[in-house]
């Protein structure tokens, strides 16, 4: 298992020279799926951290009750109705990476909007699945796209594959992620990733991150990176150190970190990584 370093991750963050010419749609689009009415939150401190990771334009499909809250906390965002397909399936086409499950829910319009998006995605976009929509890809029986990022704690991954958490071994999971078809994000306190190749070991958080809505934020940051990134194995690996390192580095004058000071927190940090090796 190899363990994730800081002067790799300056490399493998993006990186904006700035004397070139660029717009934002250099920068990938990213579009979130989540916030079931009354759960919009998760949503959109996934989309926060998207936006401040530095996608280039980011759209927040939620229930139509949060657009207000959205576009208050977050006015560069767009929002899409959950309840309009159509809609969906067109913003699908459009983005880079599409993110879904925070806050989704486990309804029957979770589940119709999840089989939407397993249905819609493309073989060239990244597909990353989290929270509830790990839970329905536990229950569903689908085909996972090419680029699927899959981001469970201990508790999802047994969901997904039945091993009980001191069952989740290296060798074990590699063996799932691979079944699965599929780069898995093991969440804990030292997060691991697994390709079907090789595995990784992210540096260790801090018990200053333990608060809801830390996943959330991991999940829009790793949306974010990957979508500015063309190797996406390592923006996911980018945006994994780079959550743990500024959770940590903040913990040092708080009790608690917020997800939200940690997505207020990544321009300032990516800047300063991403100009390290150059």
């Amino acid at each position: 298992m190899q363990m994730l370093e800081q002067h790799q991750v300056s490399e493998w963050l993006p990186y904006r020279e700035q004397d070139k010419d660029t717009n934002k749609r250099d920068y990938g689009q990213v579009l979130l799926i989540g916030g079931s009415r009354g759960m919009g939150g998760a949503i959109l401190m996934a989309a926060e951290a998207a936006m401040m990771s530095g996608a280039g334009l980011t759209t927040v499909a939620t229930d139509e009750n949060h657009f207000s809250a959205l576009h208050t906390r977050l006015p560069e965002a767009m929002a899409v109705p959950l309840e309009d397909v159509k809609e969906i399936r067109h913003q699908i086409k459009k983005n880079t990476v599409i993110a879904m499950g925070p806050g989704l829910g486990l309804d029957e319009k979770a589940r119709d909007v999840f089989r939407l998006v397993l249905k819609e995605v493309e073989q060239h976009q990244t597909l990353l699945l989290d929270a509830d929509a790990l839970t329905l890809l536990s229950e569903e029986k689908v085909d996972l796209p090419q680029m699927t990022i899959l981001t469970p704690h201990a508790g999802e991954w047994q969901r997904l594959t039945g091993l009980k958490p001191e069952e989740q071994s290296e060798n074990e999971n590699r063996k799932w992620a691979n079944k699965l078809g599929a780069l898995v994000v093991l969440k804990g306190d030292q997060t691991r990733i697994y390709t079907p190749e090789a595995s990784y070991l992210n540096i260790k958080g801090t018990p200053a991150m333990a608060t809801g809505g830390m996943g959330d934020c991991l999940t829009g940051c790793i949306a974010g990176i990957c979508a500015q990134n063309e190797d996406v194995l390592e923006g996911v690996l980018a945006a994994v150190f780079l959550h743990s390192y500024i959770g940590c580095s903040l913990a040092q004058t708080r009790h608690v970190v917020r997800p939200t000071e940690i997505a207020q927190s990544l321009p300032v940090y990516m800047k300063q990584l991403s100009t390290l090796s150059k």
